[in-house]
């Protein structure tokens, strides 16, 4: 009988330490409480600072509170070691909450590395000011030089330009012209030559006809010849075998 009720004072006390443990847990998310039942009534705080949870609602089912500890655990380690009494001072006292937000590690490696990137930056700056008279010298004799090479390629321009006039003359299509008035000229001579032998009223002798005929037969070999270097000319000239000279440069 006495093992029977030890068993029960020792189930009762089991019992009673796993309530207490359990209320000490949900009392972290459980709002504080005056001497009336009613909520204690905290300093106001900045707006930089989060609100007080005094209306926050704790969860009825266990397995979302194991949940939700667990996730303070893993992503707000800090707060999650810290008891209800030193939550409640952190949302009352703006200094000690900024103190506790400093010493975050994450914040103090965001400023490691924003103080690193302005002396970077400074750095920089004294660099490029100490830079200013040379790039500015830079930029003037940069400025010479693409005048000076401006005058040039207009000197050049000029110069291609003399020599393309001079090439004119010499053009193929120009000399095929003159060919063809070349030829046309022999045979329009040729023809001058047969028709004042023919209109001729007094008696020919025979020198005047030997005279006549090589006179009219160098004609008519030097028309033929020009005539048959015309056609070639400009059978080539049409193939495109005979490149033409341009008449002005295109700027």
């Amino acid at each position: 009988m006495s093992s029977t009720s030890t068993e029960n004072n020792n189930h009762s006390s089991s019992t009673a330490a796993a309530a207490a443990d359990t209320a000490a847990v949900v009392s972290e998310f459980e709002p504080t409480t005056g001497r009336g039942g009613g909520p204690v009534d905290l300093r106001p705080i900045d707006q930089r600072v989060p609100e007080a949870m005094s209306n926050y609602n704790l969860p009825s089912s266990a397995a979302t509170i194991s949940t939700k500890v667990q996730r303070l655990h893993e992503q707000f380690p800090t707060f999650a070691n810290k008891s209800a009494d030193d939550l409640e001072d952190l949302l009352r006292f703006e200094d000690l909450f900024q103190a506790h937000i400093d010493g975050l590690e994450q914040v103090q490696l965001m400023r490691t590395l924003e103080y690193e990137l302005r002396e970077e930056n400074e750095r920089l700056a004294e660099v490029n000011l100490s830079s200013e008279e040379e790039l500015r010298k830079m930029r003037e004799n940069v400025a010479e030089l693409q005048m000076f090479a401006s005058s040039l390629t207009s000197r050049l321009y000029e110069l291609v330009q003399e020599h393309l006039d001079l090439q004119k003359p010499y053009s193929p299509l120009l000399l095929l012209q003159r060919l063809k008035d070349e030829c046309r000229e022999v045979d329009g001579q040729a023809e001058d030559v047969a028709k004042r032998f023919l209109d001729k009223e007094d008696k020919i002798d025979s020198a005047e006809c030997e005279d006549f005929v090589k006179q009219y037969r160098a004609l008519r070999a030097r028309f033929h010849s020009s005539e048959s270097r015309c056609r070639l000319a400009d059978a080539a000239y049409r193939s495109g075998s005979l490149a033409g000279v341009p008449l002005s440069l295109d700027r």
